[in-house]
């Protein structure tokens, strides 16, 4: 079956067509935007309500480092501005006479895959894979994107151990504040519930949407699981 996988705004995919991705790989890299603020008038010696005569770039254009933001000719010689930066023209303010320019910077950290599959295709926010069996179900909420290996527990006072819970998405109908507190201590690294999932945490969860569907969760035991907050879906798959 094939997945679709939402790939956030200003984000840069690290994966490529053809990739077998595992929970080891880099989903995409994270960016953050700010704005420089260019004070174009004045560097110019221009008068601010003028300000259009003299600028190459508007409102919505791409601008790349090096090229002309703005350009002064005169009888002996002509002013440039450089852009040192690449971004979109945000905005032209002619009272002031600044240009804004919205510029995107990487950000330290790097988002891991959080599903197992083949890269098929992948477009500007999308990403499509390909995975095994698959069983899709309704959520009734969820707070992020998020998936891994899967660890069904049917019977809340059951022990758990570290290497059962450690990295892994746990699937039960409910749970307690003692039993989620010690989840977390053990590495978990979501969790899937029937009834409302725990408000307290820091941890991803999501609920499924009704009580057939998560007996039949159950029932399939499938390794892995992929949430998917846009749609209110999760896919269970192998």
């Amino acid at each position: 079956m094939i997945i679709t996988l939402f790939i956030p705004d200003d984000a840069k995919c690290l994966l490529k067509p053809g990739q077998d991705v595992d929970f080891n790989a880099s989903f995409y890299e994270e960016k953050s935007r700010s704005e420089v603020n260019i004070a174009v008038s004045k560097k110019l010696h221009i008068p601010s309500d003028k300000i259009f005569k003299y600028l190459k770039k508007f409102v919505g254009d791409q601008i790349n480092k090096g090229e002309v933001l703005a350009e002064k000719k005169s009888l002996i010689k002509s002013y440039f501005i450089i852009s040192e930066y690449t971004g979109i023209i945000k905005e032209i303010n002619h009272h002031d006479g600044n240009v804004i320019i919205s510029t995107s910077k990487p950000q330290d950290n790097q988002v891991g895959a959080f599903f197992k599959g083949e890269v098929l295709e992948i477009l500007k926010n999308q990403l499509k894979i390909k995975v095994g069996e698959t069983k899709e179900f309704n959520l009734k909420q969820a707070s992020e994107n998020f998936g891994g290996r899967t660890f069904y527990l049917d019977d809340a006072s059951k022990p758990i151990s570290a290497p059962q819970a450690s990295n892994k998405i746990m699937v039960i109908e409910s749970i307690t504040t003692y039993l989620k507190t010690k989840a977390e201590a053990l590495g978990i690294k979501g969790f899937i519930t029937l009834k409302s999932p725990p408000q307290d945490s820091d941890v991803p969860k999501a609920q499924i949407k009704n009580i057939e569907d998560f007996k039949k969760i159950l029932q399939i035991n499938l390794p892995y699981c992929l949430i998917d907050k846009q749609y209110s879906k999760i896919y269970f798959y192998k």
